[in-house]
Order: C-alpha cells, then structure tokens, then sequence
C-alpha cells in the first residue's frame, strides 16, 4: 500500500485493518492449538499467547464499538467531563468483564483445574490497576482528536462566515444594485420629498445592518426581520405591485436565533429565478405555523435564466452556515406552483 493510500486510511481506518489481522492471527493460533490439544500434547506458552491475543481484540474493538455509541448518541447530551467520566467507567466495567470471562473460558478448555476464587481476585485487581491508566489514555487521545478536529470546524466555520459576508456585501455594493437605487432615488426626489426620504431611511438601514452584523454567526428573528421590511421597502419601489411581500410572524418567536441576511438571500433568490409582472406578481410570504421553523415561500412563475447564472450560491451559502453553526438542516420544497425554503430557528442561551 503506498504512503498516500495509507494516510487517507485515518485512524479508524487503520484500527479496523488492525482488528481484521489480529482476527485471522487468532483464529489460525487457535486451529493450530486445538489440532495440538486433540493429539494430546500443545505448548502452554502458545496458550498464553491466544488468550492476550483475544484479549487485546476484545478490549481494543469492543472500546472502539462503545466510542462510536457515545459519539453517536450521547456526545450532544452530555458535558465533555460527564462523557468521560461515564465512558471511562462502563469501558472499565466491560473490560474486567472480558478479562474474566475469557479467563475461564481458557481455564477450563485447557487445564486440568478450574479456576479458583483467589485466582479471579488476583486477576481482577492487576486488570483494573493495568486497566485504569491505559483507558484514560485511550479516551484522552480521542477526546484530544475530537478537540482538533472541532478546533478545524471552527476554523473552516470562519472562513464560510467571510465568505458569507463578502458576498451579502458584493450583492449590495454590486454596479447594477447601487446604479437601481439611484436611478430609483433620482425619480423620487422631484415633487415627491417625503417617499425620497422614506427611501433613503430604508437604503440607510440596510446598510447599517450589514455593517453592524458583519461578524455575527446568528441573529434574532426580530433584528433580520425589521431589516427586511426595510429591504422590502427599496424592493417595492421597483417593482412596485408586480411583488407583495407578506410577514406574520407571532411575537413569541421573534427572540430566537438564525444566521444574518438569510432572509435577503431568500428574496433575492424568489426574484432572480421569477417573473414579475402586473398579470403575475410575485407573492413572498415569511410565515411560521410551528416554534421550530420560519417558512419563506413564494409562487412561481419561473424565467429563463442561463446556465452560467444559475449558480445556486444563496441557498448553499445558507445550508452550510445552518450546518457549521447549528448542525442544523434546512428543508427545500421545489414543485411547479409553490417554491418555499423551511429555516430553523435556533434556541437564545441569553433568554
């Protein structure tokens, strides 16, 4: 196997290669001493040999099986102390139980004497003094794998939040938004004084909205909402009644958390991959039946778009911030009348 095969093996890879091999070591040392024990003669070293050889394929896989049964159910339920505390404990209970049952198996198969109650007790007391150390070690390595490689999700969680970032700036500071704004502005200003300030008190808060989230991972329902009803306001005088924009949120909700300009992103995509027009407005409603979600939906009157714009950048964008910051998933409906986007909302810790 080449270097480069065996370093993407990783750990638990190279663990399962090990277990197979020291599988087939044991049951060919095995067959080798029971052929022995049938012609009636077999060295006991060989004897000894198996039994560590099992051993060690007991404690090691059986500790990786109850590792992975922590990490799937409980890792997420328990602080990090009490994880360890608790699966040092059961792995130290399942390994003397190992020790002792392999022990007699052993004992019995292939001496003349059965096991004697002073005999479990010296074996009990040097497996869990053997025991104690090499488990803390075991689990103190994992948890200090599992540390470094939520150090690197975190890292890599930052980069997505630039990321994020730049491109919520680029859509608002892009040539085509900013020379719409002022063409709109421009038309507003004659004889119209009270509407041109109204419009540039919704582009003001706009902007300061990004510029004051920037590096937020998550913000309160009712901060992103009040933002888009000022980005609805700057829409509206686009396109006018070729777009309604509905929100009926209940109060109740508005403290809980999700990802900044997410919201923004979800209009900006109802309106890139829709027509507008007095016949068929484009109807946005933010909505929530349920304290778990906030449903962004639309109907559709899909325009062609080229292949080169259809990038999906928004909603990928908003995936992956969901899944770095909360480890949680958004819910995509896409049929021929009704398109809507289902956002998590995450609990408040200072509520």
């Amino acid at each position: 196997m080449s270097r480069l095969h065996f370093r993407n093996l990783g750990t638990t890879g190279l663990q399962k290669i090990i277990l197979i091999l020291l599988a087939i070591v044991i049951i060919f040392l095995w067959s080798y001493i029971e052929q022995g024990k049938e012609e009636g003669s077999y060295p006991i070293y060989q004897v000894a040999i198996l039994w560590i050889l099992m051993l060690g394929f007991c404690l090691w896989g059986g500790n990786l099986l109850l590792y992975k049964v922590f990490d799937t159910w409980f890792s997420e339920k328990l602080k990090a102390d009490s994880l360890f505390i608790l699966r040092l404990l059961l792995s130290l209970i399942l390994s003397i139980v190992y020790i002792n049952v392999t022990y007699v198996i052993f004992k019995n198969r292939y001496t003349d004497l059965p096991p004697s109650t002073d005999q479990i007790i010296l074996l009990n007391i040097y497996g869990i003094l053997f025991l104690i150390p090499i488990l803390s070690i075991q689990f103190g390595l994992q948890f200090l794998r599992k540390w470094k490689k939520a150090n690197l999700e975190q890292i890599r969680m930052k980069k997505e939040q630039v990321q994020s970032e730049l491109i919520a700036l680029k859509s608002h500071l892009s040539p085509h938004f900013m020379f719409n704004n002022l063409n709109i502005l421009s038309s507003l200003i004659h004889g119209k004084n009270q509407l041109a300030h109204d419009f540039l008190d919704g582009f003001s808060e706009v902007y300061r909205y990004v510029l004051k989230n920037r590096d937020a991972e998550l913000i309160t329902l009712k901060e992103e909402l009040d933002f888009v009803r000022a980005y609805a306001f700057l829409l509206k005088q686009r396109f006018a009644d070729n777009l309604k924009i509905d929100i009926e949120v209940p109060e109740k909700i508005l403290d809980l958390l999700l990802p900044p300009l997410s919201l923004q992103m979800l209009l900006e995509n109802a309106l890139k991959h829709n027509k507008l027009s007095d016949e068929n407005p484009l109807e946005i409603r933010i909505f929530s039946n349920t304290t778990a979600g906030l449903i962004v939906q639309n109907n559709c009157n899909p325009r062609n778009i080229p292949e080169y714009e259809k990038t999906g950048t928004g909603l990928e964008n908003i995936r992956k911030r969901y899944q770095l910051i909360a480890k949680e998933e958004i819910t995509v409906h896409d049929d021929q009348d009704i398109f809507y986007v289902t956002l998590p909302l995450i609990p408040n810790s200072k509520k």
